[in-house]
């Protein structure tokens, strides 16, 4: 087991107890309970200019309740607060199908209505749509067959999945089922460009290999291939986080991507950086450099995101009009969050730089970006988050930055056995450094 992951199953631990008690308590029922249970609820939902957001309420994400254990992806956490209600889906659907799909289905129907009047794109997903375990073929009938949920068909359909579900077999399955749909877009997280990141910190369980395999297969049926990555990597430094992003970006344009989306982190509770940020905000050795920033901790700063955006568009101009950003707010998310900021969440900076993000993709003032940057220092924010980054050069490279992390995550979660736990992150570090404990 990796380092990561160890973290993130002490991290889910409640949430694990919470979810499979439900399931299990849920098991006992009879099946048509459980069905009229969850025939009456309502799927999240989050409607835009162009584009409507339907999360259908499934038992969960799969990748992260394998081996019926609750882990996943480090910067993740899109369950916790519903966990009872997915463990008991989760026996709904073991228990009959057919019924599970019904049920989800109606959650979309209790929200949008039937025959829902759509908009140019409509993103109707559950956590991996190419899952037939969290979506079985009766349910991908029901959300995206015949049986149509819409009025007319909307412009374009967005699916979500994980990279290594997309195969030949599922999208020859997916095809005929949406036979008629000529616009489908397939998103799927990518989160960053490195192997090593993404395994060993992002516990994504994911390979470029499977990212390219993903991408060259969907353009040969037909579809659209968008992929998603992080600005603000949890643990990283405000420099490190812009470069890793940048390359990312260009990574994916290289493999023939359609789409990029950027997602700037928020802070959610069970993740790397919530756990960070409970525990190790005022962690004196993190402090010393910037790696925690007491109640800062764990979201990059608005400075950061913009630099971001304008680093990508000055250097790579091509693969930045094939990148869009997702909105800055916390209200449309389907967990309890908090959105990156300045040196003060009151501070009239965090709204000038929200505002100017947000309106970016629609009014596409894109060569703002070229000077927006130099206009940081006449914000009073500015002096302290030039002080970070003098504070974070201390930290050394990306590795040298996760070991800091890692040794102190160690102590606070292992006590009397974190240095065999943090023994176990020095070794996975390509030509390590340092493994002194």
């Amino acid at each position: 087991m990796t380092f990561i992951e160890k973290v993130v199953r002490k991290i889910w631990e409640p949430i694990d107890a919470e979810y499979f008690k439900a399931y299990e308590e849920a098991k006992k029922k009879d099946v048509d309970e459980l069905f009229k249970l969850h025939a009456r609820t309502k799927m999240k939902y989050y409607p835009y200019v162009g584009l409507n957001m339907n999360y259908v309420d499934t038992y969960g994400c799969p990748y992260r309740s394998k081996n019926g254990i609750l882990s996943g992806c480090s910067m993740c956490d899109y369950q916790s607060e519903h966990a009872k209600r997915q463990g008991s889906l989760l026996a709904l659907r073991e228990k009959d199908p057919k019924l599970y799909a019904l049920a989800v289905k109606r959650g979309f129907q209790n929200t949008r209505g039937e025959r829902a009047v759509p908009q140019v794109i409509e993103n109707i997903t559950g956590y991996d749509s190419l899952d037939f375990d969290e979506m079985p073929e009766e349910l991908v009938e029901e959300l995206y067959g015949k049986n149509e949920l819409f009025s007319e068909r909307p412009f374009i359909y967005n699916i979500e999945a994980r990279a290594a579900s997309v195969t030949r077999e599922k999208l020859e399955k997916l095809k005929k089922i949406m036979k008629g749909k000529k616009r489908i877009s397939i998103e799927f997280g990518v989160e960053v460009h490195d192997d090593w990141l993404r395994d060993n910190w992002i516990n994504k369980g994911l390979a470029n290999k499977e990212i390219i395999q993903a991408v060259e297969l969907l353009h040969e049926f037909g579809f659209t291939a968008v992929g998603n990555i992080l600005i603000g990597i949890p643990g990283l430094t405000e420099k490190q986080s812009i470069k890793v992003f940048v390359d990312s970006a260009v990574w994916l344009d290289s493999i023939g991507i359609d789409k990029i989306v950027a997602l700037p982190l928020n802070r959610k509770k069970h993740t790397l950086h919530g756990y960070i940020y409970e525990n190790l905000r005022n962690n004196d050795e993190l402090l010393k450099v910037g790696l925690a920033q007491k109640e800062h901790t764990g979201l990059p700063w608005l400075f950061t995101i913009v630099e971001a955006f304008s680093e990508l568009y000055r250097k790579y101009p091509d693969t930045f009009h094939k990148t869009v950003m997702t909105e800055i707010n916390p209200e449309s998310n389907s967990i309890t969050n908090e959105v990156g900021y300045n040196a003060s969440r009151e501070c009239s900076c965090a709204e000038k730089y929200i505002t100017y993000l947000n309106e970016l993709t629609f009014n596409k003032e894109f060569d703002s970006l070229l000077k927006i940057t130099d206009t940081f220092k006449e914000d009073k924010c500015y002096k302290e988050y030039d002080e970070l980054l003098k504070r974070q050069e201390k930290c050394g490279n990306i590795y040298d930055t996760i070991l800091i992390v890692g040794k102190e995550l160690s102590k606070s979660m292992f006590k009397e056995n974190w240095k065999d736990t943090y023994k176990i992150l020095c070794e996975s570090i390509p030509n390590p450094i340092d493994r002194r404990l």
